[in-house]
């Protein structure tokens, strides 16, 4: 792949991640507050700098689909953030959704 890079990491692989968490953040934009926001948009550029191209040379990707992988990893960066914020005030409630989800 060719492209601008900062500190090894593609100029297009954060764009596209920075993007995708601003769309994720938007959708929902009154459960964040400002330290959440910026915290989703951190994570979801750092989950798609660090995941993007190894995931594409995984699954065998053609290059062409990077922009898309790293958008989807901007969005889930954003979600990784909003439940760590939710698990935090609410960790009992959290391990116990997660004890039942194999059971009916």
């Amino acid at each position: 792949m060719s492209g601008v890079e900062f500190f090894g990491i593609k100029l297009a692989t954060i764009v596209t991640a920075f993007i995708g968490a601003i769309l994720s953040i938007g959708v929902d934009l009154k459960s964040h507050t400002k330290l959440t926001a910026f915290g989703s948009l951190l994570a979801g550029v750092f989950i798609a700098a660090i995941a993007t191209e190894p995931t594409i040379e995984f699954f065998n990707l053609s290059i062409t689909w990077g922009h898309a992988v790293a958008g989807i990893y901007g969005i889930s960066g954003r979600n990784l953030v909003v439940w760590i914020s939710r698990a935090s005030k609410n960790p009992e409630g959290i391990i116990s959704a997660i004890l039942k989800l194999g059971k009916k």
